[in-house]
């Protein structure tokens, strides 16, 4: 398999990861905060920031970094996901979009 290839599994996954994340999202906004969906958010942002880690893709795992960091309050009780948070992570999935794209 070439970096081409590798790079567009990369893509593909990314993508995934982050149409689960969106799902996790309006789930939270339909029923409610669950740690099982916080969970969801987390293992997507830290499988695309160790997946764009393994290419050198530092925007991606910088940003990504960011994402887990909130994430981490959040599952901790430190941070509520209010509705302006959970509206500020759509945007970082639609970012993080761009960014992979």
């Amino acid at each position: 398999m070439d970096l081409n290839e590798s790079l567009g599994i990369l893509v593909q996954e990314a993508r995934e990861l982050l149409a689960d994340m969106e799902a996790a999202l309006l789930a939270i906004e339909a029923h409610g905060v669950e740690p099982d969906r916080i969970n969801a958010l987390f293992r997507a942002a830290h499988t695309i920031k160790g997946s764009a880690g393994l290419f050198g893709l530092d925007p991606i795992v910088s940003f990504t970094h960011l994402m887990e960091s909130l994430l981490v309050d959040v599952r901790s009780g430190e941070l509520a996901l209010e509705p302006e948070l959970a509206g500020l992570m759509f945007n970082c999935a639609d970012h993080l979009g761009s960014l992979i794209d």
